[in-house]
């Protein structure tokens, strides 16, 4: 992902965004970049992050993954984290590339809050086409009320891609109806008129290096910039990137487990957390 926030301030390109504000179904049959996962890469680190970012959807269905809440997706990724603070993909020494290769191969389930979406604009990975983005997720433990602010926790990132778009689309997915807030082309934040949905989220995981600085990656917001955009944005590198499959988890709090109290359990015994009165 090419956060707004860091973008580089004398492009050969400038760096467009999509005014797109829902998913949509879209046709790939021209797309000039269907059949080049590393985009428009011209650095050795951005051909393999472009491969990874463009995986397709499996061969025979999405594998059944372990599922976890945000938590356990930070905690799943904590050694790495530990080994490789600040670093990119080209300068991992052997022992760090043995840890993040294995990752990178994972289908992973995370269940979280959606705070906050926008679309994505030209980036080499999508051979900086306008009309097929990256669609963003911001995905948060617990449900934001308000658009970002300093001392507010940074999210956890998931990103649609031009490959993914459809499946997900035709799922009944959408971003309108399940985000808190929606992030404009000018960087405005609009309610959507409703709180963050708890949704959970199946893909593959994806170190997205680019961003491992401290400008990008830290526990909570510490400034707004004029441009509206924030810092530190996000968690931690790694996103669910592509994502393959969304699903509305039901209500905007978590569920509670179910608790029965029955003078006889052996009366409802396929209830859970059934107790004797």
């Amino acid at each position: 992902m090419l956060a707004l926030a860091a973008l580089p301030l004398a492009a050969k390109k400038p760096y467009r965004l999509s005014t797109d504000r829902e998913l949509k179904e879209i046709d790939l049959t021209n797309w000039d970049c269907l059949n080049k996962p590393e985009g428009t890469a011209k650095t050795a680190d951005g051909l393999e992050r472009n491969r990874v970012k463009n995986r397709p959807m499996p061969e025979g269905g999405i594998p059944a993954a372990e599922q976890t809440e945000t938590s356990g997706f930070l905690r799943r990724l904590a050694e790495f984290e530990a080994k490789t603070k600040g670093l990119k993909r080209d300068a991992l020494s052997p022992d760090q590339r043995k840890l993040l290769e294995p990752l990178e191969k994972k289908i992973v389930t995370m269940t979280g809050y959606l705070g906050l979406a926008y679309a994505g604009g030209t980036e080499t990975c999508n051979c900086a086409s306008l009309d097929f983005h990256d669609w963003h997720l911001e995905i948060f433990e617990k449900p934001i009320e308000h658009p970002p602010q300093p001392g507010d926790p940074t999210p956890i990132i998931c990103e649609v891609t031009p490959r993914t778009q459809n499946a997900v689309f035709h799922s009944g997915f959408r971003v309108q109806e399940a985000a808190a807030f929606f992030r404009t082309i000018d960087g405005t934040y609009e309610s959507t008129g409703h709180k963050a949905q708890r949704i959970r989220i199946t893909g593959y995981l994806l170190w997205d290096d680019e961003h491992n600085g401290k400008a990008d990656i830290g526990a909570a917001i510490q400034t707004i910039e004029p441009n509206k955009l924030h810092h530190p944005w996000r968690t931690v590198a790694w996103e669910i990137h592509p994502v393959l499959k969304i699903e509305r988890v039901g209500g905007t709090e978590p569920a509670s487990a179910p608790v029965c109290v029955c003078a006889d359990c052996r009366a409802a015994p396929e209830r859970p957390g059934c107790s004797i009165t």
